[in-house]
């Protein structure tokens, strides 16, 4: 995957970046938006990216053209809304929260779970956490990074592990929600009379709502199945071409014609996905025709309710009526303790079970080995026992857990790649900081030019690399601001507003 363009347009103006295989985005000092432009990039690819203090991304409208597979994609993010183009024709729109997994799978080219769900966490080192997560925790915002999960769902034999993932995921989505529960029913009181203002509110605004819901729900279902059809449809396509079959030749019997995906010639199929893929799009355009008219709606409901509640009233009426609610927290805090045992009880299964697969965590672990070996850490490898996935890090310091953590991170991605066959592209986040001497990151950059050749890497700094065949993007003062051409290549228009 090579990203080849970045737009972006807010209040403020617009500004297009295009990245080469190599690329630095360079200022001459700290804090003129380096950073905040490679959390764009990801945010744009439909990421839950946090924004900045003086920028907000659901302001923003955001185009992300990338090539994969010999096609040119583009994505588009604006707010809540996600949609790509490949080759130029809108093939997929959804909302923020709708279907990711799916969403990331075609960004990616990668069609594995709890792969998809690790990925960033192993391509991008944001500068604040990025250079200080392992194999486990928070990459940046709420995003989670597990390396052990990461490399399950490389596996195609970890079937079983990716169910027992599945359901760890869900007892913590429960326990979660309990907890939710428990903390709302500390801030409930005895309730008194709802104020019946609410019945003011217009009836057929409401009946309308409750239709468009339904409707809506009604299109997602229509859509999800239609997706399943398709992806169906084209397996079965690439099962008989793998088949080599052999059928009939009416004009001469003694010469079958075989079954060939190289000579196109199993008719039907090509035109029944074509054919399913318009009827998808076609679904799709109604789908965010009816999710127009549900946020219209949806704001005409609140401004109604605004006019009969001030805030006070609003949160005290919900809080009278929670406290309505008999919640049993003897019971929900039991039911907690219990799914905590679960938790840890399940964890140490799929520990247990993903230590079985030596293959995967030998290739992982040569990786790790070569690149500590380069930087001068291997000894601080070796002194961890099972230190890929080890929760002894704090005696790592300095320095030294800078390069682990490279070590560690580089050698993810060589993983993925080998169990994929997807070229990812690496992004680094200030890797001069954390008093870093420039010994190591000549070593860091060596590594980057020998064995990411072929891999596109995208470095914000203040520092200029000797990159290989790199090609420099200048940031002045801010994003959007007038550009020097004899700096860099992208365009800035501004003051031009939001339409």
């Amino acid at each position: 995957m090579i990203i080849k363009k970045l737009k972006i347009v807010s209040s403020e103006g617009s500004r297009v970046l295009s990245f080469s295989l190599k690329t630095i985005i360079n200022s001459s000092k700290n804090s003129v938006g380096k950073s905040t432009i490679l959390r764009i990039l990801f945010y744009g690819l439909g990421y839950p990216i946090p924004s900045t203090y003086k920028l907000k991304f659901k302001n923003l409208k955001i185009w992300t053209t990338f090539e994969r597979d010999g096609s040119i994609y583009e994505a588009y993010r604006y707010s809540d809304y996600l949609e790509l183009k490949k080759d130029g024709e809108i093939f997929y729109t959804d909302p923020i929260g709708a279907n990711l997994t799916e969403w990331y799978s075609l960004i990616w080219g990668i069609y594995s779970l709890p792969t998809l769900e690790n990925l960033i966490g192993a391509i991008y080192l944001e500068q604040d956490k990025g250079w200080t997560l392992l194999n486990r925790g928070k990459v940046i915002g709420n995003i989670s990074f597990n390396v052990r999960d990461l490399l399950i769902g490389l596996s195609s034999k970890n079937n079983e592990l990716i169910g027992m993932i599945d359901e760890q995921n869900n007892l913590r989505k429960i326990h979660d929600e309990t907890k939710a529960i428990l903390k709302l029913e500390e801030f409930t009181r005895d309730s008194n009379e709802i104020n019946d203002a609410v019945s003011k509110v217009n009836e057929d605004d409401l009946k309308e709502y409750k239709n468009v819901k339904i409707k809506k729900q009604f299109l997602q279902n229509k859509i999800s199945k239609l997706k399943r059809y398709i992806k169906r449809t084209d397996n079965l396509e690439n099962y008989i071409y793998s088949l080599n079959l052999l059928v009939k030749n009416p004009e001469d019997e003694d010469r079958p014609i075989v079954i060939s995906k190289k000579k196109n010639n199993l008719i039907n199929f090509k035109d029944t996905i074509d054919f399913l893929k318009t009827e998808l799009v076609s679904l799709q355009w109604d789908l965010n025709e009816v999710k127009k008219r549900e946020a219209q709606l949806n704001k005409k409901l609140d401004q109604d309710v605004n006019t009969l509640f001030s805030t006070e009233d609003v949160v005290e009426s919900s809080l009278n009526a929670l406290g309505q609610i008999k919640i049993n927290r003897d019971l929900i805090e039991k039911k907690q303790e219990n799914i905590e045992h679960e938790l840890d009880s399940l964890n140490k299964e799929i520990n247990t079970e993903f230590n079985k697969n030596k293959e995967i965590i030998g290739e992982t672990e040569k990786w790790i080995k070569k690149f500590a070996r380069i930087l001068g850490v291997e000894d601080v490898i070796k002194s961890h026992t099972n230190y890929l996935l080890t929760h002894d890090i704090k005696s790592i310091s300095g320095t030294q857990y800078y390069k682990v953590v490279f070590s560690f991170k580089m050698a993810y991605i060589k993983v993925i790649e080998k169990y994929t066959n997807v070229k990812l592209p690496v992004v680094l986040d200030s890797p001069s900081g954390r008093e870093v001497t420039q010994a190591n990151i000549k070593k860091v950059i060596d590594i980057v030019n020998k064995y990411f050749e072929d891999n596109q890497i995208i470095i914000a700094s203040i520092y200029d690399y000797k990159l290989n065949g790199k090609k420099k993007i200048k940031i002045k003062n801010k994003i959007f601001e007038d550009t020097d051409a004899n700096f860099f290549e992208e365009s800035t228009v501004k003051n031009q507003k939001l339409k």
